[in-house]
C-alpha cells in the first residue's frame, strides 16, 4: 500500500448515515432533501487503524469548491444516468452548521426516480455519500497516519448519492481493498468469510493481516481477488 498522505487527487468515496427524505412535491418535482457529508463527526476508513484510518471533515472543507459553482450530478450507488445536475439547476449543495446539505428536484416521470421514490418513503434507502478529490495540502494527518483531518476537498466533476448503506466501513472501495488484502489470507479467515457479511468484511481481512504479521510459519491460502469475491457470492 502506498503511503496514505499520497492519496491527494486521487478519487475517494465517503459514505455518511445522515438525513435523507423527501420533502413533497412542487410545481416542478419531487423534492429531495438531505446531508451527503457531515462535519466534525470521525468515521472509520478501511476499518480503522491499524490498516486503515480515523476521518473527519473540517467545516471549511466545501468552502473553495462550492465557491467555483461545481458541476455534478445526483446518482443512486455513484453510478448510472443523472437524477439532477447542479449545471441544470436542479441540483443544489450548500453547508450548514451540520454538513454538505444537498437538495434536488427530481422528475416524477423520471424510471430512475419512480424506482427510488417508494425505497424512501419505506425507509429502504435513506442514507447518502459523496466523492471528491483532495487536492495537495487539502489533508492533515497525525504522525504515525492513523487520523486524518480533510481540510479542503474537490467535488467538480464527482456526484453525490443516495446509497443503500452510509456510516459503514464497507463500502464497494473498501470491499475491494478487503478483497486485495485477502490475497494471502489464511485459511481460519477464509472459513469465516464463507459466511460473513459484507459489513465483517474488512475486519476479517485486518485480522487476517494481522495474523500474517505475527505468523512465524504455518499453511497459507493464495487466493485472488476473483476467488476471494467469489466467497461473498456464497453467504
Amino acid at each position: 500500500m502506498s503511503k496514505r498522505r499520497d492519496l491527494a487527487g486521487a478519487p475517494e468515496r465517503r459514505a455518511v448515515n445522515c438525513r435523507l427524505e423527501f420533502r413533497g412535491k412542487s410545481s416542478d418535482g419531487l423534492i429531495l432533501e438531505g446531508y451527503a457529508s457531515v462535519f466534525d463527526a470521525p468515521y472509520d476508513v478501511y476499518g480503522g487503524a491499524p490498516m486503515g484510518w480515523s476521518e473527519v471533515v473540517d467545516r471549511k472543507a466545501f468552502n473553495r469548491t462550492l465557491a467555483g459553482n461545481p458541476d455534478l450530478h445526483l446518482l443512486i450507488n455513484h453510478e448510472g444516468m443523472p437524477l439532477a445536475r447542479t449545471k441544470s439547476g436542479t441540483l443544489t449543495l450548500s453547508t450548514d452548521s451540520h454538513g454538505l446539505k444537498v437538495r434536488a428536484t427530481l422528475d416524477p416521470a423520471d424510471p430512475d426516480v419512480q424506482r427510488l421514490e417508494p425505497k424512501m418513503n419505506r425507509g429502504d434507502m435513506d442514507e447518502m455519500s459523496f466523492a471528491f478529490r483532495v487536492p495537495k495540502g487539502g489533508d492533515v494527518w497525525n504522525d504515525d497516519e492513523s487520523e486524518r483531518r480533510l481540510i479542503e476537498v474537490n467535488i467538480d466533476k464527482g456526484d453525490v448519492s443516495v446509497v443503500n448503506f452510509g456510516a459503514n466501513p464497507a463500502t464497494s472501495s473498501s470491499i475491494n481493498r478487503a478483497l486485495e488484502m485477502l490475497a494471502e489470507a489464511d485459511e481460519e479467515v477464509l472459513a469465516e468469510l464463507r459466511n460473513a457479511t459484507p459489513a465483517a468484511v474488512l475486519e476479517s481481512a485486518r485480522k487476517s493481516f494481522a495474523r500474517l504479521t505475527e505468523a512465524k510459519g504455518g499453511t497459507r491460502k493464495t487466493l485472488s481477488v476473483a476467488e476471494a469475491r467469489k466467497l461473498l457470492d456464497r453467504r
